[in-house]
This record gives structure tokens, sequence and C-alpha cells, in this order.
């Protein structure tokens, strides 16, 4: 089996230079969680995280609980030969990546862009088949055989674990999002939140993700 590109590269950069951090980052002020986008390769007993649109890479820690990301990844795909696109909420300390979760990843380990610059979250169901885009402006659903809905009147409040939407006037429409890992239908894919949208008469269930 031919060897992946980047296989290549993080061979040769594994073999030749030292992870380390600069003086200066070393110096500065301890970095927040965000999310870093990139593609993700097993070697060896490593995990090598390359950001994207960087030729740069770092080792990665798992600092998840019983280490449920790394095992999660490994199940979608991820091998020596099979690197994945992965989204993760961590943040970098001296010689590596350190992350706590998985916004989003795919086999297709190519990095991606986002069509809406503006969205915030987006999620996505089946039985039957709906999406859910989540901006500055609106939010909007769409789902088979239904018109679309769209709304500007919507509250968010957002915490670590959970978020939760008001959308609409009152009575309004209770949408929650939750931090746990979620398989998509494609089995191509994992999320790291977990959807449920209480509409009149119905309840839609599926994975989300956050917008970048």
């Amino acid at each position: 089996m031919a060897k992946h590109p980047l296989l290549h590269f993080i061979t040769l950069c594994c073999a030749t230079l030292p992870l380390f951090a600069t003086a200066a980052e070393a110096e500065s002020a301890p970095p927040s969680e965000k999310i870093s986008r990139g593609l993700l390769l097993q070697h060896a007993d490593r995990m090598i995280f390359t950001p994207c649109r960087e030729r740069t890479y770092v080792q990665l820690e798992d600092t998840s609980p019983s280490q449920q990301l790394s095992a999660a990844l490994i199940k979608l795909g991820l091998s020596a030969n099979k690197p994945l696109y992965v989204e993760f909420i961590g943040k970098p300390e001296a010689d590596r990546l350190k992350v706590s979760w998985v916004n989003f990843a795919h086999t297709d380990a190519r990095c991606q862009a986002s069509a809406n610059p503006d969205e915030k979250w987006r999620a996505l169901g089946d039985a039957p088949d709906w999406a859910m885009h989540l901006s500055e402006q609106q939010v909007r659903l769409k789902q088979d055989g239904q018109p679309d809905f769209r709304q500007s009147e919507v509250v968010i409040d957002a915490s670590t674990e959970t978020v939760s939407i008001a959308v609409g006037k009152e009575p309004a429409e209770q949408w929650r999002l939750t931090r746990h890992l979620c398989s998509g239908q494609d089995k191509n894919s994992l999320f790291g939140w977990q959807a449920e949208l209480r509409r009149p008469g119905k309840v839609l269930r599926g994975c989300a993700w956050q917008g970048y």
C-alpha cells in the first residue's frame, strides 16, 4: 500500500527534528482552549497532528476521560497509513497539542472550509433527514418534506457541556446541544455534540458541531 504523503513528511521530520517550543512560546501566558483544524496520523505509538495550511507538526496528547477520543478516532479509521481530518478542542503546551475534546472528524483527510463564516453551529440527523444552521443573524432548519424554517429571534445560553437555544417568541422552542461523542450515519464522520431539537409535535435528534 502506498504511503500517504503526510506519512512521508512526518517520518522525515520525526527522524531529523525534535519537537520543541520556542523560548517566546514558553514564556507566554497559558493559552485558552480553541478549535485546531488539521490532519491526524498515527506514527509508531504517537499521534501526530499537522495544522491546516502549515508544514509543521506537533505530538497529540489526549486528556479526555480514559482517552476516549483516541479510542473513538481509531474506531473511525485512524491508522499508520490512514490519516483523518480532525477539529480538536484543546491548547498548545510546550511540544504538544493537549486536546480535551473533538469538534468534528472525517475519514476524508483533506482540510475543509466553512461554507458560511458567520456560522456558529451546525447539526444534522435522519428519520427524517434534517439539517440546522445557526448564525449570528438567524437559525435555519431544513427538513425533508417540509418548508424551510427560519427564525431570527434566538437566545443562546452556552456552557462547556451544553448549549441551550430558545427559538422564537414565547412559548419558545427548546433546542439543546450536549457535549457527547456522536457518530454520523455514514460511519465516516465523528461529532463532538449530540443535538435534540424539540419542535411542535416531534423531537429531532442527531449530531452537531461548532462552525468556524
